[in-house]
C-alpha cells in the first residue's frame, strides 16, 4: 500500500508540472483558435533564462524569476507579431505548422546553447523530505505542485475580474462578436501570447527545479500539449485534471509494468492515453462540442 501511495503522490506532483505546460497551450487556443507546439520551447527558454540570471548574473531569486518573466513576455510578443499575426485569416493549420517550425528552430538553438551538456544550479527553495500519509516526498516538488496549484487560481481570477481577461473569454467566443463590442482582437492576440509566455516561464523555472537544463526539456512542452488534449483544448480545469491524471498514470504504471515488460512504460502512457481518449471523446474530457451548420 505504501508504494502505490508513493506512485500516486509523485504522479501527482508530476503531474502538476505538466498541467501548468498545458495551460500556456490552452491559453491561446481558447483565444485564436491555434493549437501550439511553440511553448515547450518558450518553458525551456524560460528556465534557461532564469539559469542566467540566477546563476550567471548572481541576482537575488525574486529578481531572477521576474527576469525571466520579462525576457520571455517579450519572446511572446515578438513570437505574436512575426510569425502568427500574417498568419490571421489562413488555414488554422498553417499556423499550427508555423508552431511546429519555431519549435524545430528553437530546439537546434537550443542546443547550441548547451552543447550537449547540462546546465544546474543551487537549490533556490528547501531541500530534504516530507512525509504525508507515511510517504516522503521532495520538498521542492511539494512546493512547485503548490506554485501550479496558485497558478490555476490566478488565471482564474484573472479571467473572471480583469478587463483584460473577459477581452480574452469574448474574443475566444467570436471573433466578430468581440470586435463590435470594441474589443481589440489583434491587441488581445497580442496579450495572450504574451500571458502565454509567462505561464510557461513558470512551469520552465517549477521544472528547473526539480531536474537540470538539459536538451530532452522541450519534449515537456509536447507532454504539455498531449494533456491540453485529453482535457480538452478550451478547458483550464480540464488540464489541470488531465495533467493530474497523466501524472499519475505514467508513475503507477511504470512502477507495475516496468519491471514486466522491462521498463519504457512511463514513456509511451501519455500516447496511450491521447489515443484512448480521442476515441472516446473527440474534443478531451472537458472539450466544447461545436457543432457547425452548413
Amino acid at each position: 500500500m505504501t508504494n502505490f501511495l508513493q506512485l500516486l503522490f509523485l504522479g501527482l506532483l508530476e503531474g502538476g508540472l505538466y498541467a501548468m505546460v498545458a495551460a500556456a497551450v490552452v491559453l491561446v487556443y481558447k483565444s485564436t483558435h491555434v493549437v501550439s507546439l511553440a511553448h515547450g520551447q518558450l518553458m525551456a527558454y524560460g528556465a534557461l533564462a532564469f539559469w542566467f540570471a540566477l546563476t550567471v548574473l548572481k541576482l537575488p531569486l525574486i529578481l531572477a524569476i521576474v527576469m525571466a518573466l520579462i525576457c520571455l513576455a517579450a519572446a511572446g510578443w515578438l513570437v505574436e507579431r512575426i510569425a502568427m499575426r500574417p498568419l490571421i485569416g489562413q488555414p488554422l493549420f498553417a499556423a499550427f505548422l508555423t508552431t511546429f517550425a519555431l519549435f524545430l528552430m528553437g530546439d537546434g538553438i537550443f542546443q547550441l546553447i548547451l552543447k550537449g551538456e547540462s546546465n544546474s544550479f543551487a537549490k533556490y527553495l528547501p531541500g530534504g523530505m516530507t512525509t504525508i500519509m507515511g510517504v516522503r516526498l521532495p520538498t521542492t516538488q511539494l512546493i512547485s505542485f503548490g506554485v501550479c496549484l496558485l497558478l490555476f487560481l490566478g488565471l482564474a481570477i484573472f479571467f473572471q475580474r480583469t478587463k483584460v481577461g473577459l477581452g480574452m473569454r469574448a474574443t475566444a467566443e467570436d471573433h466578430q462578436l468581440a470586435q463590435s463590442t470594441g474589443i481589440t482582437v489583434r491587441a488581445i492576440f497580442s496579450w495572450i501570447w504574451v500571458l502565454s509566455a509567462m505561464v510557461a516561464t513558470i512551469a520552465g523555472i517549477a521544472l528547473a527545479n526539480v531536474m537540470d537544463i538539459y536538451f530532452p526539456l522541450p519534449m515537456v512542452g509536447v507532454k504539455g500539449l498531449i494533456v491540453a488534449l485529453v482535457g480538452g483544448l478550451e478547458s483550464l480545469p480540464g488540464a489541470l485534471i488531465a495533467g493530474l491524471l497523466l501524472g499519475v498514470l505514467e508513475n503507477i504504471s511504470a512502477g507495475y509494468l516496468d519491471p514486466l515488460v522491462g521498463g519504457g512504460v512511463k514513456e509511451v502512457a501519455a500516447y496511450v492515453l491521447l489515443l484512448f481518449i480521442l476515441l472516446v471523446k473527440p474534443y478531451g474530457l472537458f472539450g466544447l462540442v461545436r457543432i457547425e451548420r452548413i
